[in-house]
């Protein structure tokens, strides 16, 4: 959304809830997902009212790698050592992207991994055609692994100190017996130092083919500029498959040697195939759970503990996952577990109207930027399902369709199918420091 969508986001909910999604502004059409012959699949959308130019590289992959012994973080040290390494062109993605002013960001997730560039309108060509000409063709070098190395395991040191990405991640073993959901994003700084750089080589020229690639141009871009990257010859292969993990039995997994203290809890939920159900679980985890107005919060009072909810939107199944830390953690784990138990119950339809508007309000609110409408196409077109993806011009689209026809009795009946169930349960306990010698 521009700046104008912000001023006019209350009049556009009260629109959407009353009568159905509005039509779609003069921006321009909603974006399509296009496929290259080569296999690469491409979403532009524009908006000349920006003043930034995302461009983004999505990839279905593994977090710990295709081979039997998983290591954590190694798509994220991949992706990094590409940035960083020297193409025949002599200049990295990483030095050409600071060149420009901008900025170069990689994400990785259990089974995808993202490379976004923030840059102004004028350089969004060239960093699409040496982005795709570097990680389609992927060089990996020494030089570009030693950098990928020191930032791969700095961000690792940092996210385990991050009590909710700590216990977020911890919550996948706990939810999963196998796969990358089980594995984890966050390495261990020793274990991303000792891999080697052939199986970072082989990685990348799996994982960064055009054919498992989904280019995003949003923001002030000219949708031409994604020509330069689909010309590509030659017979696609296929993608790579979405990684399908299996769910096993909820129950208690005590991490002794973390960093943080905290405990979370987790449920298995809907597919994204599945619209109706993973909307509903988005709702609930906002309005049980936004920092400022979530019931959650509110029922914390004066507790010093920090709690955070989501669901996030996987293939199959997508997890819902709450974290508590802080000195009050232990006291407000009940109030968690009664507001979760409750949800099964229909909120009043006055309330629930309230949250719906509030949860609406608050997702157009993080979809204001290229980077942030680029993160949300790439997320769901790599996990199968872009054509909900909840950021469609005016409000349109099978997202807001589906939070338009959010019930009471609707989201209640998705929190009982989900949510009463047991969850997986981790407790992070910090190590004590050792003893200093005499």
């Amino acid at each position: 959304m521009t700046a104008a969508g912000t001023r006019t986001g209350a009049a556009l909910v009260a629109a959407l809830l009353v009568s159905g999604p509005p039509a779609a502004r003069a921006a321009g059409p909603a974006p399509a997902a296009t496929a290259a012959p080569a296999g690469l699949t491409t979403i532009v959308r524009p908006d000349p009212a920006q003043n930034a130019a995302a461009v983004a590289l999505w990839y279905r992959a593994p977090t710990g790698g295709f081979g039997p012994k998983p290591v954590p973080g190694l798509s994220r040290l991949a992706a990094m050592t590409v940035t960083a390494s020297t193409p025949i062109t002599g200049t990295s993605l990483g030095r050409l992207v600071t060149r420009y002013g901008g900025r170069l960001t990689v994400a990785a997730y259990p089974s995808a991994v993202s490379i976004t560039a923030l840059v102004g309108p004028e350089s969004a060509p060239a960093i699409v055609r040496a982005m795709t000409a570097d990680f389609f063709a992927p060089v990996v070098d020494q030089g570009g692994l030693q950098s990928g190395r020191r930032d791969a395991a700095e961000d690792a040191l940092l996210r385990s100190f991050e009590p909710s990405e700590a216990i977020e991640n911890a919550l996948g073993t706990a939810l999963f017996a196998d796969g990358p959901f089980h594995d984890g994003t966050i390495g261990t700084p020793a274990t991303l130092a000792s891999v080697p750089l052939a199986d970072v080589k082989a990685f990348a020229e799996r994982a960064f083919r055009p054919a498992n690639a989904v280019l995003v141009l949003t923001g002030n871009v000219d949708p031409a500029a994604a020509q330069s990257a689909v010309t590509r010859d030659g017979a696609a292969p296929d993608p790579e498959p979405i990684p399908a993990p299996a769910s096993r039995a909820a129950g208690p997994v005590v991490l002794r040697s973390a960093s943080v203290d905290g405990q979370g809890l987790g449920w298995a939920g809907p597919p994204i195939g599945d619209e109706a159900s993973a909307t509903a679980m988005d709702f609930l985890a906002e309005s049980l759970f936004a920092p400022k107005t979530g019931s959650v919060r509110r029922a914390l009072g004066p507790l010093r503990a920090t709690v955070t909810g989501k669901f996030v939107t996987y293939h199959d199944p997508g997890t819902f996952l709450v974290t508590i830390a802080g000195d009050d953690a232990a006291a407000a784990l009940p109030i968690v577990e009664r507001a979760i138990a409750a949800a099964a119950t229909p909120l009043p339809p006055a309330a629930f109207n309230a949250a719906r508007t509030a949860f609406v309000y608050q997702l157009l609110s993080e979809l204001q930027t290229p980077a942030e409408l680029a993160d949300t196409f790439g997320w769901y077109a790599v996990e199968g399902n872009a054509p909900y993806a909840p950021a469609e011009a005016g409000m349109q689209g099978r997202y807001f369709t589906a939070a338009a026809a959010l019930t009471p009795q609707a989201v209640a009946r998705v929190a009982a199918r989900y949510l009463a169930v047991p969850p997986a349960v981790v407790t992070l306990t910090k190590a004590a420091p050792a003893a200093k010698r005499a």
